[in-house]
């Protein structure tokens, strides 16, 4: 065998190996698998942000609710004073009337922050009842990702003997390869999955570039090992 067809025989024996490798990665069970992994991932990010917001509304509204509390006893402070000077006859109406003043701006301060913990408590039930949805669906979606991971695992396990196969011939064709041949095969393969290719009607079929007729001369030599000037493929001559 010669060096030029050993390493053709090395390409196409370890793209049929890449094809064995990507039919596992293609089944329908990986395939859904990875969007399972892909909506898991999401719904993951989801959870971990409803439940910070949860908790920042929760802190929020308990805030209020101090809040509150505070003015509510600011105004009964108020209306008990105001109680005691309306019985008082040395009392101004200018301070009874500042006095309702300053209770009506309370009751409103009071009234603006039940408001907002209302809407707070009402963004909390909605975020949390949004949590235990998107949990529940997260639940399911990892049983069913666990299920389908067993059989990627058995669809894995049952290509390994093919795949070792595949290696065995590849170490077995590699014995007749020549190393420096190997070397700018691999060289080549970092930017082309195909390096090896052959010259169809004057051109090099990987990037169809016409060669040069000194080119198609050499090719002609036994085993004669040339590159293409434009892509930098290997090239062998028209079978």
């Amino acid at each position: 065998m010669g060096k030029l067809e050993a390493m053709l025989s090395y390409q196409q024996t370890e793209l049929k190996k890449q094809e064995a490798e990507q039919a596992v990665r293609s089944t329908p069970a990986r395939v859904k698998l990875n969007r399972l992994h892909k909506l898991l991932k999401s719904q993951q990010a989801a959870i971990a942000k409803l439940s910070e917001d949860i908790e920042a509304r929760t802190i929020q509204a308990a805030k209020l609710s101090e809040q509150a509390k505070r003015l509510e006893e600011r105004i009964e402070l108020e209306n008990s004073e105001l109680a005691t000077i309306t019985g008082d006859e040395e009392s101004t109406a200018e301070e009874m009337t500042e006095l309702r003043v300053d209770i009506e701006r309370l009751q409103k301060e009071i009234n603006q922050v039940v408001r907002e913990g209302r809407h707070l408590l009402a963004e909390v039930e909605k975020a949390t009842e949004e949590y235990q949805q998107t949990n529940h669906t997260a639940r399911a979606a990892k049983k069913e990702y666990d299920q389908l991971r067993m059989v990627c695992e058995k669809e894995r396990d049952d290509s390994t003997a093919e795949l070792k196969a595949f290696d065995e011939r590849l170490a077995e064709i590699r014995k007749d390869v020549d190393p420096a041949l190997f070397a700018r095969y691999e060289k080549v393969k970092q930017h082309h999955a195909v390096p090896l290719v052959p010259v169809v009607g004057g051109k090099c079929s990987g990037c169809n570039m016409s060669l040069p007729m000194v080119m198609l001369k050499k090719l002609t030599a036994p085993d004669a090992v040339l590159e293409c000037e434009n892509c930098g493929r290997i090239l062998y001559g028209e079978r």
